[in-house]
């Protein structure tokens, strides 16, 4: 019994801390990418930062990377807590297989000092002579056989457990000085933060002062999203009108041959088919239907961070003020491509005076708005395929920031970009 639970023991033992390896190592993956996009963040904003003119562009990319590090720094404490769980446990289990091992030895010694007062081979011989008959002579000798074994199976429990109790030790002082590494770690990601903390202020402050420039500037950028969003509306509106009057003509089409046939008796066999676009295996695609790709769809741009989300959001510096953003913002390097994420046709090519070219292509019945471009490699009409360079993202000479305006629209819904790009 003693042995069937110590093995139990450590098969359980073993389990746990497979799953919880599972988790550290999830951590761990998050980990890496937050660093990875802090990293990315701290290039692009390094090359903006060679100007000296304070912006918001500049700001958003110091606020993406306040946010990084904060998760960064959640995320220490996830594994911190992690391990000190980990250590509490296998401090709990050793002190469990240091007991067992103590009293593992406590029985083979008692079995020894048996085996050592019978040691002799007449006393085993007289203990099975002794027996009343052939039957208990029997047991006898197989019960001298069972106690010889027992004894080495004891011997294997006792190595087996003591392996084991080693093995956890060894792992206790890894998780330790684990332990002592992420609590310096975090120590220095929280000295950088509150150094990025300073500074967004001292940046605050002096966008503040050219509060005239600044509200300028925002009453001009509300007035070119709301010219493009009525200009978006307005070419999507008339693609649904289009189709439907192209399928209610087909419709008609296919209701007059069915008149024909039945006027005539006869129905004449057509060889046309349905082609089916090759589902694309490139990336993380798994249909030739957008719909079907939520998550998947590669970014526009090579490289660049997020910088502003969908939705509501309170601008940077007057957090009084609420904006609407109709997709997201990507800052990226100077001179980057843009790339149609999914396979479509470019439906319309849209100039707004300030806020230069948006291309707008059409996936069946979703629409992708790349805007903010120059060096336009596509005309109306074009079919494009996923990754193709549609053009380049325009480069603020004042602020020298390279920032690429996304949206992505089902028919005349707006939705979150974010969502529907790959995070891998």
């Amino acid at each position: 019994m003693r042995l069937f639970l110590s093995y139990s023991l450590t098969f359980l033992m073993l389990i746990s801390f497979q799953l919880k390896a599972q988790n550290r190592n999830e951590l761990e993956r998050k980990r890496n990418n937050t660093l990875k996009d802090i990293a990315e963040t701290e290039k692009i904003l390094n090359s903006i930062k060679h100007n000296k003119l304070e912006s918001v562009e500049k700001l958003n990319l110091l606020n993406k990377k306040i946010l990084l590090r904060n998760t960064l720094i959640q995320n220490l404490s996830a594994e911190i807590f992690a391990v000190d769980n980990k250590i509490t446990e296998l401090e709990k289990e050793t002190e469990t297989l240091t007991s067992d091992v103590k009293n593992i030895k406590t029985e083979y010694a008692r079995m020894v000092f048996v085996a050592w007062l019978n040691r002799g081979t007449t006393n085993r011989l007289m203990f099975i002579l002794a027996s009343k008959d052939f039957n208990q002579a029997y047991k006898r000798i197989k019960y001298l056989q069972q106690y010889s074994e027992s004894r080495q199976k004891q011997i294997a429990v006792i190595k087996g457990v003591q392996n084991t109790l080693n093995s956890q030790i060894v792992e206790l002082e890894n998780s330790k000085k684990e332990k002592v590494v992420l609590l310096s770690t975090q120590e220095k990601e929280n000295k950088l933060l509150q150094l990025e903390l300073q500074e967004k202020t001292n940046l605050v402050n002096t966008l503040k002062a050219k509060e005239g420039n600044l509200l300028k500037r925002l009453k001009e950028q509300n007035v070119l999203a709301t010219r493009l969003q009525t200009e978006i509306e307005n070419i999507i509106k008339a693609e649904i009108k289009a189709k439907a009057a192209a399928a209610a003509a087909a419709a008609e089409r296919k209701a007059r041959k069915r008149e024909t046939v039945t006027k005539n008796g006869s129905v004449k066999s057509s060889s046309s088919s349905v082609i089916v676009a090759p589902v694309s295996h490139e990336d993380n695609i798994i249909s030739s239907n957008f719909r079907d790709n939520k998550g998947r769809l590669p970014w526009p741009t090579e490289r660049g961070v997020i910088t502003k989300g969908f939705g509501e959001y309170h601008h940077p510096v007057y957090k009084e003020v609420k904006q609407m953003s109709n997709g997201i913002d990507i800052t990226t390097v100077p001179g980057a491509d843009v790339r149609s994420v999914f396979e479509g046709q470019v439906t319309s090519i849209i100039f707004i005076k300030g806020s230069n070219y948006a291309v707008l292509i059409n996936h069946g019945n979703f629409y992708t708005v790349y805007q903010n471009l120059v060096d336009i490699r596509v005309k109306k009409g074009d079919k494009v395929r996923m990754k193709q360079i549609i053009g380049k993202v325009f480069t603020d000479t004042n602020s020298n920031s390279t920032v690429l305006h996304m949206e992505i629209w089902e028919e005349r819904r707006i939705l979150d970009p974010e969502v529907w790009l790959s995070h891998n």
